[in-house]
């Protein structure tokens, strides 16, 4: 009922969240962008390719370039960012981590490939990198309707903003 004709999916993984929103608005254009080669494959053999689907296989943040990517042996945890010693106690799991190199850019760099009919829906879940994604939004945080982040409270990633951070920068857009 919230009239949502576009989503931004920032975080991909394997497309758990397009999946879903695929089923609920099956007429909204969705974005994905995922870094992982693995996950990237898996997204695109799922949701397929059509007009109304689009993926990217780049991490976002507020810089663009090659970058170093930590690949958790528990996918869903990978990140930009290092583990903190409180993830790793908390879920030994997903302890292994391994560094591989991956492509970052902006969201707002890809502002020209995307079509954001309005209402959009960008959802933000990138294992304490947030803030970051955020920040390369600028322009493209201007045209959205709703933003649907996920923020860790307590320190999971080394370097990861506070909600509060978080929380402001959304105010102040």
């Amino acid at each position: 009922n919230s009239g949502i004709r576009t989503v931004i999916d920032v975080g991909a993984h394997t497309g758990e969240f397009s999946s879903a929103i695929r089923a609920v608005l099956p007429h909204a254009h969705v974005y994905a962008f995922e870094p992982l080669p693995e996950c990237f494959d898996q997204l695109t053999k799922k949701l397929g390719h059509n007009g109304s689907l689009h993926v990217f296989q780049t991490a976002l943040g507020d810089t663009t370039g090659q970058v170093e990517f930590w690949r958790s042996s528990f996918s869903k945890s990978s990140s930009l960012l290092r583990m903190s010693n409180l993830h790793q106690s908390a879920f030994p799991w997903s302890a292994s981590n391994r560094p591989m190199t991956v492509r970052l850019g902006r969201l707002d760099d890809y502002e020209d490939k995307m079509e954001l009919t309005a209402k959009t829906l960008l959802k933000i879940d990138v294992q304490g990198f947030e803030d970051r994604v955020l920040r390369g939004a600028e322009r493209t945080l201007k045209r959205l309707d709703y933003v649907l982040v996920e923020v860790s409270v307590a320190p999971l990633y080394e370097g990861q903003a506070k909600f509060e951070t978080v929380y402001d920068f959304l105010l102040q857009s």
